[in-house]
């Protein structure tokens, strides 16, 4: 088996290892004896470079799980770009494309796919977590007006926040139930141990290993490895710091149940500029619908209704349209309330 970059691939040549798609499917698989379409295909899906049949230099066997890895790191992706879509109210749609690129991009980095088997290894809510606080981060970065390889590096860093855990106890990472006071200063510990691991790495930036050193720092100075404060901590940090904390919040654990939207915004919002920089909250808030169009909730005099429209920019104040009444009887002719108007009244559950 032989490495062959992209610029050397001709016909006849066999596959032996398969391509994948930026959705993490096989595009062409294993044993394809290589035409001039399949040529053609390779160049569009951006692949640097292909396994083919052959004799040539020795391949890391370490290699091949590192590109599952990758792979298992896109599916993933995708499975939390739905839960984020359905569940967490993510107005995310129109930057999907270029959010998914760069993650693909990210991802294809050979020095850094063995940090993806190795998290996927320590622990499945690790992996899948790093992925979710990416999309949240790329969105708030999004947001900012963060472009290029700015918006490449604050991806990486956010995605790699906490490749330090790797270097916790098994036994402590997933240990159930209340750490001891001992076992949290250990924990707490990734934080350096992430930026020394991103740090060594020629393909990632200062920028990007600041995500992991100062993602729980607090913007007054509360947070740690530092207690680093205000415009101290690196923007991107700040970034990928609520954007972990959001994440973490509206995420199911086997020891905590997912908040709701509304609920994790409001102790955002509430925590205000004591943790979080609130240019970014408005930057969260503004992207993310605590009330999505369609939902069905119910008001706290039992009355339901579906959302319809929205009286605020931010969303935070919706227009229904009432199905059902304080009795829990259909209402024929569905009624319009703004629940502006009527502060007396509130959403007490979305469903």
């Amino acid at each position: 088996m032989q490495r062959v970059l992209q610029g050397n691939i001709s016909a006849g040549m066999t596959l032996a290892q398969p391509i994948y798609g930026i959705n993490g499917q096989v595009i062409i698989n294993s044993g394809v004896e290589l035409s001039a379409f399949h040529i053609s295909k390779i160049a569009q899906l951006d692949v640097k470079y292909i396994y083919v049949q052959g004799e040539a230099q020795l391949i890391d066997e370490n290699d091949t799980v590192a590109q599952n890895a990758k792979s298992e790191f896109v599916l993933a992706s995708h499975l939390s770009l739905d839960e984020i879509r359905v569940g967490k109210y993510v107005q995310i749609e129109h930057i999907k494309g270029r959010v998914m690129t760069l993650l693909d991009e990210c991802c294809m980095h050979k020095e850094l796919q063995p940090l993806f088997t190795v998290m996927q290894n320590c622990n499945d809510y690790l992996f899948k977590h790093a992925v979710c606080g990416y999309f949240f981060a790329m969105m708030i970065g999004i947001g900012c007006g963060i472009e290029g390889m700015r918006l490449r590096d604050l991806g990486l860093g956010a995605l790699l926040r906490d490749v330090g855990m790797i270097t916790i106890s098994r036994d402590i990472l997933n240990k159930p139930g209340t750490l001891t006071p001992e076992e949290m200063a250990i924990v707490k510990q990734h934080t350096e141990k992430g930026h020394e691991i991103l740090h060594r790495n020629s393909e990632i930036s200062l920028a990007a290993a600041n995500c992991a050193l100062q993602h729980h720092e607090r913007f007054d100075g509360s947070g740690y490895p530092r207690g680093a404060k205000g415009d101290n901590i690196h923007e991107f940090a700040q970034i990928t710091a609520l954007a972990d904390v959001y994440s973490s919040m509206t995420a199911n654990t086997p020891y905590r149940k997912a908040l709701s939207v509304y609920d994790a915004l409001a102790i955002i919002e509430k925590a205000g500029a004591a943790y979080f920089n609130p240019k970014l909250i408005r930057v969260l808030v503004s992207n993310v619908a605590i009330y999505p169009l369609g939902a069905i909730v119910r008001l706290n005099n039992q009355v339901v209704g579906i959302v319809n429209d929205y009286a605020d920019e931010l969303r935070t104040k919706p227009i229904l349209k009432i199905t059902k009444n304080e009795a829990g009887e259909r209402v024929n002719q569905t009624v319009t309330i703004d629940m502006e108007a009527n502060p007396t009244i509130y959403i007490a559950d979305v469903s």
